[in-house]
């Protein structure tokens, strides 16, 4: 009976039951389907959002390998003295790889056999659809020095020259001051691959994008501390945050970052992700440059190709990921041997490698190179910052099209790292000179700057001692005044004015000048200059040892009688700027940088011809395809036989005047050149086929006290030994123009013919039209321009030219002292 009450009981109640369920359905069931559909349109929202920021970085041709600035090619010319060794470090450097070793077709690669190279560039050295390099084979001698055979492998013909594709200087291009050399999946060794996911990520190849372990993990943390913080994020969701987000640290940028970790895997597979991660990390700093991926990591620390790393050095290079600059090996070196030995741990942990392999490679020293984070000198950091002046004047610097460019410069690598080497050695000695006088180092500088006088290309540029120190690049910004550098240029335009008078009123190297103490008028007031400490011989001297002994009396004499405004023409045409019609010009007050003057000497160095510098030699797409090539620009400043003239008086000072410290320091080599003493120290110097600038001084503008034969003649020695043991070509004689030259000996004590019982004698070079009379040596001499000391201890007495009313257009500058 009970049975059958509870049966009723519950079929009464029922359809109460039905009712409240189906309206408490209602009420739930219905919202949940509304966040739902809300939900899926959001995620729908975000990931056609997310994967329109997805495809937009990565048709963003930001890491292309080939993109970026690059060097000059490295030049091979038979019978050179290249070693084998240089062109070994030179394949290292761009990357190549012994053949064999690499399934990556994009690299190229090299054979060693015995004294011999066989070489092989990669698949994306094209120009224009056109192989730009050659497969080539070079033969050296049996100790591995000079080069005794260049062959093309692809005719079996034998070469004069050839070339070796350029270095990559910077595979960025922006002012964010970032290094980076572009790598694929291939040429990553798999000790670094083990090393970066046991440290950072070690179910990578296994999760979806996202290490839900590692995320748990970090909400935890910032659920502790009260805030947001970074950790536990997968290798994925690092690449996100660094390459398509923001670096806000809040709840939304990491809701965001996880969901595109997810949509990003779903794009790329895990070993394009690796890649695009080891690329895009940054790794620390060094010098003005960031280190961006391990790519130039494995160059900066350990100076050798990713593809070469050893364990303990791929250990190394992982364990700083977490913190670059804290555990940076040139900041704190044991600090780093802690991090790597616990990578090597973890690696041990997860059976990457044995044991017995983790504790040999625990206890290895880190191996850097380079102990010091300085500015490596094959960075050539001015020289980049000076390319990027250009560029941004006719490029968007953040525009995709400048992003995946091949930039190929002027810049020669092996003499950039001379240059560097050369300046960096004797400032140390330049302030060893300072110290002696007592005076204070602070802000001491130099810079230097290196042409190719036919062309006006850029070999050679350094700003300054210490780019990290100091990024303003004196060699291009910093003007300072000459001195006697600019000496040649009063006696260009002399010569130049002696072919437009009669022979008895022309200027010429034989002509006579009393050095004496002369006061000038000039605008109505005296200008009374004086030589380099005051000292005067008291005695006539020819033009040419006025030159050769920087004589300042005679040098403003010489201006006055040709006239202020002929000086100042004949310097504008050589491309110097500030230069004023009056008689301090004369001795180098107008001010000029490093890389003016060297422009303006290109003129002596290429028979007249002044060759405008220029940094970018081409430019193309990041399929090799031209946009832009630099064309070369030539003006004439003088004739031929004026600056061989010149040129013939200029050896002279480096011979027997003021610049013989280029000769003492061992420099034997065929040049001219000038020195310089304003408040600064200057050498400008040259051969055939280089012009080289250094100037010294204080950034304050300080007076340097020295002259510039104590401080950048030797830089400049030091440089040019190095140059033309690198590059022979670069040397060689001047060659005297066919016509127009005439030689004649001439007793140097009068400047007037030699005659029979003259006791000393010179061979002299004249323009035709302006000779003494008499008879000429043939054409077929080949004068040497010199004389011996014994010629400057003449005490004959001789006349001073006539004198011409200068033109009175400027102010009377101040008392000049410079030699």
């Amino acid at each position: 009976m009970a049975n059958i009450k509870h049966a009723y009981s519950n079929w009464r109640q029922a359809p109460v039951r039905s009712a409240y369920q189906a309206a408490t359905s209602r009420y739930v069931v219905g919202p949940f389907l509304i966040v739902l559909l809300v939900g899926i349109g959001v995620l729908a929202l975000y990931y056609n959002r997310y994967m329109q920021i997805i495809d937009a970085g990565l048709r963003g041709d930001i890491f292309v390998r080939s993109s970026g600035i690059y060097a000059a090619p490295l030049n091979l010319q038979d019978g050179s003295p290249t070693r084998i060794n240089l062109v070994m470090t030179h394949l290292k450097n761009i990357g190549y790889q012994e053949r064999g070793t690499t399934e990556n077709e994009k690299r190229g690669q090299f054979i060693v056999r015995g004294n011999s190279v066989e070489i092989y560039p990669g698949s994306e050295t094209l120009i224009d659809g056109l192989r730009a390099y050659k497969n080539l084979k070079v033969s050296f001698g049996r100790d591995g020095s000079g080069i005794q055979s260049i062959t093309d492998l692809g005719t079996n013909q034998r070469l004069d020259q050839a070339q070796i594709e350029p270095e990559l200087i910077s595979s960025v291009i922006n002012q964010d001051r970032e290094k980076r050399k572009i790598i694929d999946y291939k040429d990553l060794p798999q000790s670094l691959v083990n090393a970066i996911v046991v440290i950072e990520d070690r179910q990578f190849f296994e999760h979806p994008g996202i290490n839900w372990r590692g995320i748990l993990r970090a909400l935890i943390r910032d659920y502790q501390v009260g805030s947001f913080r970074e950790g536990g994020s997968s290798i994925t969701q690092q690449l996100v945050k660094n390459f398509f987000l923001k670096p806000d640290k809040n709840l939304k940028r990491k809701l965001s970052e996880a969901y595109m970790s997810v949509l990003l895997e779903q794009r790329l597979s895990k070993q394009e992700i690796m890649a695009m991660y080891c690329n895009q990390i940054y790794l620390g700093q060094r010098g003005g440059f960031s280190i961006n991926g391990f790519g130039q990591a494995a160059r900066a620390y350990f100076g050798k190709d990713v593809s070469n790393l050893s364990l303990h050095e791929s250990a190394m290079l992982a364990g700083i990921i977490r913190s670059p600059n804290y555990y940076s090996p040139y900041s704190n070196e044991e600090r780093a041997k802690e991090r790597r030995n616990l990578v090597i741990e973890k690696m041990a942990e997860a059976t990457d490698i044995s044991r017995s392999e983790a504790d040999a490679s625990k206890r290895l020293p880190l191996g850097i190179t380079n102990k010091v984070g300085s500015v490596d000198a094959s960075d050539a950091p001015y020289f980049i910052d000076y390319l990027m002046r250009q560029l941004e004047s006719q490029y968007d610097e953040n525009s995709q099209s400048l992003r995946s460019m091949r930039v190929y410069s002027t810049i020669d690598l092996e003499l950039q790292r001379a240059a560097y080497q050369a300046v960096t050695k004797n400032m140390v000695e330049v302030e060893k000179l300072l110290a002696r006088r007592k005076t204070g180092t602070a802000g001491l500088q130099a810079a230097m700057v290196a042409l190719n006088p036919k062309t006006g290309e850029i070999l050679a540029m350094v700003g300054g001692r210490d780019y990290a120190a100091s990024q303003l690049n004196r060699a291009t910004d910093a003007k300072r005044q000459p001195g006697s550098v600019f000496k040649p240029f009063v006696y260009g335009a002399a010569l130049e004015q002696s072919t437009e008078v009669s022979s008895g009123q022309a200027i010429t190297p034989a002509t006579i000048f009393i050095d004496e103490p002369h006061t000038f008028e000039f605008d109505g007031r005296p200008y009374e200059p004086g030589n380099f400490g005051d000292k005067f011989e008291m005695r006539p001297m020819t033009v040419r040892d006025a030159l050769v002994n920087s004589k300042n009396v005679i040098t403003v004499e010489i201006a006055e009688k040709i006239g202020y405004q002929n000086v100042q023409r004949f310097a504008e045409r050589a491309g110097l700027t500030r230069v004023q019609a009056y008689p301090s010009t004369a001795l180098g007050v107008g001010e000029a940088s490093p890389l003016q003057m060297a422009a303006a000497y290109t003129a002596f160095s290429n028979q007249g011809l002044r060759a405008a510098p220029f940094g970018i030699k081409r430019i193309t797409t990041k399929d090799g395809v031209t946009v832009t090539e630099s064309k070369i620009e030539t003006r004439e400043v003088m004739s031929p036989q004026i600056a061989y003239i010149m040129t013939s008086m200029m050896q002279d000072v480096i011979n027997r005047g003021t610049g013989t410290r280029v000769r003492q320091m061992g420099f034997n080599g065929v040049a001219a050149g000038k020195t310089g003493s304003s408040r600064d120290g200057w050498f400008a110097g040259y051969t055939p086929n280089l012009v080289c600038v250094v100037w010294v001084g204080f950034d304050d503008n300080s007076d340097l006290g020295l002259t510039g034969g104590a401080t950048a003649a030797p830089i400049w020695a030091d440089f040019m030994i190095r140059a033309l043991q690198l590059r022979p070509e670069l040397g060689g004689d001047f060659i005297q123009p066919e016509e127009g030259i005439v030689t004649y000996d001439i007793d140097p004590a009068t400047g007037a013919l030699a005659q029979g019982d003259s006791p000393n004698v010179r061979h002299e070079l004249f323009l035709r039209g302006t000779e003494p009379g008499g008879q000429p040596l043939p054409d077929s001499y080949n004068p040497d321009g010199g004389a011996s000391p014994a010629e400057a201890k003449s005490n004959h007495p001789g006349r001073r030219p006539l004198q011409e009313s200068p033109a009175k257009t400027a102010r009377l500058p101040a008392r000049s002292t410079q030699q």
